[in-house]
């Protein structure tokens, strides 16, 4: 299981990297696809499936979202953002008989929890908000949203390493036992420590801002976490291990970007609003 674990991690990060980096079309793919995938994996986890939520209008939904950033359209992202909510209040009404108020929050529970945060991904490569901080890098060595991109995957993938290893050296209190009991006060402190040192090391090397590696390490250092213990709620909630087996070794595809799908949104608002 090890070995199986190990070997779909490099490929499948080998893979991650190459296509953040080539970015376009092909990135814009890869994230519909985990975004799609990762919906499908909460409509099953939540045993929901053809019984309440509607799959496909959501799926539909998703791809036009992702579609409108990718095409520049404000329009249509407005659009997109309005017509959901707006849908599942319409459809709660006109299917009272068969659609409670817990399917349609569990709905808009599903459909933010995917969309925010694949759809901050997006917006971190696309380069836009990378245009703003040129002049925090002494030298520009790397496109700022590839930059911004590979800090956030770095810093997560760190959060999640240094927790793990300090957790198994040094952890004896647990952090939140009715939720994930294999987690320590010790090791949340160590992927912690381990994230913020990452995230300065990465942008000493790239000649960026080191206050704002900081502060992003540290948003990333406590959101990283707290994303896993959001999927760890949905899982434990409905008595399930993994959320899929898309992933060797791994799980689901929320259970492989659980920490990005909150950290993603949170470092996008800080770019935002530290420009």
């Amino acid at each position: 299981m090890l070995s199986t674990r190990v070997a779909s991690g490099l490929i499948g990060g080998a893979a991650v990297i190459f296509i953040i980096y080539e970015g376009g079309w092909p990135f814009f793919a890869l994230i519909a696809l985990l975004a799609v995938g990762g919906w499908f994996e909460y409509v099953k986890m939540t045993g929901t499936e053809g019984k309440g939520i509607p799959e496909r209008a959501v799926t539909c939904w998703l791809l036009f979202l992702l579609a409108a950033f990718a095409f520049d359209s404000v329009k249509l992202m407005t659009l997109a953002a309005v017509l959901l909510p707006v849908g599942i209040w319409v459809r709660t009404v006109i299917r009272h008989k068969n659609i409670s108020l817990a399917d349609s929050a569990r709905t808009l529970y599903g459909a933010a929890y995917i969309a925010l945060g694949f759809f901050s991904v997006l917006a971190l490569r696309s380069g836009t908000i990378g245009s703003y901080y040129v002049n925090d890098f002494a030298a520009v060595m790397l496109e700022p949203g590839r930059f911004f991109m590979f800090l956030l995957l770095f810093c997560t993938w760190a959060s999640d390493t240094f927790a793990y290893f300090t957790g198994r050296a040094l952890g004896k209190n647990k952090l939140c036992p009715t939720i994930s009991p294999g987690k320590t006060v010790e090791g949340a402190l160590g992927g912690f420590i381990g994230t913020i040192i990452t995230s300065i090391i990465f942008s000493l090397c790239f000649h960026f801002s080191v206050l704002h590696a900081l502060i992003i390490g540290v948003v990333i250092g406590i959101a990283a976490p707290l994303g896993d213990l959001v999927e760890s709620v949905l899982k434990r909630t409905y008595g399930i291990k993994d959320s899929g087996h898309v992933i060797p070794g791994h799980g689901g595809i929320l259970d492989r970007f659980d920490s990005l799908l909150l950290a993603a949104p949170l470092v996008y608002a800080y770019l935002v609003l530290a420009a």
